[in-house]
């Protein structure tokens, strides 16, 4: 029985029914068409260091949101999606710094071989599942992390330097100018939420919400479930390794600590925060994230300290994180 034909049985139609959100589309394409609007004229009303920071927002929230996709709809919580951070900023270092690749080459083939090491680490990974999920991909990571310690042409923990920015010149404007480099992240952080949203919204998607709620039913249901969770690791790897090309292209610079578990960690802390199983939860939770931990940097050297406490109390309070509270309230009160 195809994957098709499942969906349009009555009995799966009204399974995955009941898995969705309670907010419409149309409520999630307002909120989108407003969140894009702001951030465009973002750069007009405030100054450059904010300007700045909502670089590093946008970054954190395209790998948080490559997070979500695997956690938030998927149900596979891993520790080791920094490394595939780290491999979109080691492919762009690789391809145009070691091997002279012009960046239009060097950034769709660092994806594409990051989606098929992807597909094989996942095949092993997706073979587990709960704690050693998390385990195996800590592992891999740590794996990874090591190499590019270690190896020569990789510059060992001092990283790689030199990774341009796109040259936009036929457009009369430079990306090293901040405001032109913001507007270049926001584009591809839009076609990002774009392509996210396309996967979640499709059968596809759908498969993986109901594997994240009952894995043995899927598969009860004639249901490929190791295919679909290969892909769902293959495609969020993707996604964190856009984010690591625009991280490496943000500071001209990568090194092994863009691979680290407290980098994965961070970005499940951004999922949590603004929300899994919510398309813009991931971006409010890098905010979030990314301006309490600046504003507490400034306060006290201790700030790890009172952001763990500000973690606690978002958990308390926010079940669901801020947009999956909101979107909850908004779903009782229809």
């Amino acid at each position: 029985m195809s994957a098709d034909a499942i969906l349009s049985s009555e009995e799966g139609v009204g399974a995955l029914k009941r898995l969705a959100p309670p907010v419409s589309r149309r409520a999630y394409a307002a909120l989108f068409a407003l969140f894009t609007v702001g951030l465009c004229a973002l750069p007009s009303f405030v100054s450059g260091y904010v300007t700045t920071l909502a670089v590093e927002v946008m970054i954190a929230g395209v790998f948080a949101s490559g997070i979500n996709l695997l956690t938030g709809y998927t149900g596979l919580v891993s520790l080791g999606q920094a490394m595939f951070l780290g491999f979109g900023g080691y492919g762009i270092a690789i391809g145009t710094a070691l091997l002279g690749w012009p960046l239009w080459i060097s950034a769709p083939v660092t994806l594409v071989v990051v989606a098929a090491i992807a597909a094989a680490i996942g095949a092993i990974c997706t073979r587990t599942r709960g704690v050693e999920f998390l385990l195996i991909t800590l592992a891999f990571s740590q794996m990874f992390y090591g190499a590019a310690i270690k190896l020569r042409w990789t510059n060992g923990s001092d990283g790689m330097t030199g990774i341009p920015r796109p040259d936009l010149s036929l457009l009369g404007v430079s990306a090293d100018n901040p405001t032109v480099f913001y507007y270049y992240v926001l584009v591809v952080a839009v076609l990002s939420l774009l392509m996210l949203w396309r996967i979640v919204t499709s059968p596809f998607g759908s498969v993986l919400v109901g594997i994240r709620e009952n894995e043995r039913r899927m598969m009860s249901m004639g249901y490929a479930v190791a295919n679909y969770k290969i892909g769902s690791f293959a495609l969020a790897a993707v996604i964190c390794a856009v984010a690591g090309i625009l991280q490496s292209q943000y500071t001209y610079f990568v090194n092994p600590d863009a691979m680290s578990w407290q980098m994965s960690g961070e970005g499940v802390l951004m999922v949590i925060i603004g929300g899994a199983n919510v398309i813009l939860g991931p971006f409010v939770g890098a905010a979030v994230f990314v301006v309490v931990k600046q504003a507490l940097s400034m306060i006290t050297e201790e700030y790890n300290l009172f952001f763990g406490i500000f973690f606690m109390l978002v958990v308390a309070f926010f079940r669901g994180g801020v947009l999956g509270s909101i979107s909850t309230l908004i779903g009782k009160r229809q």
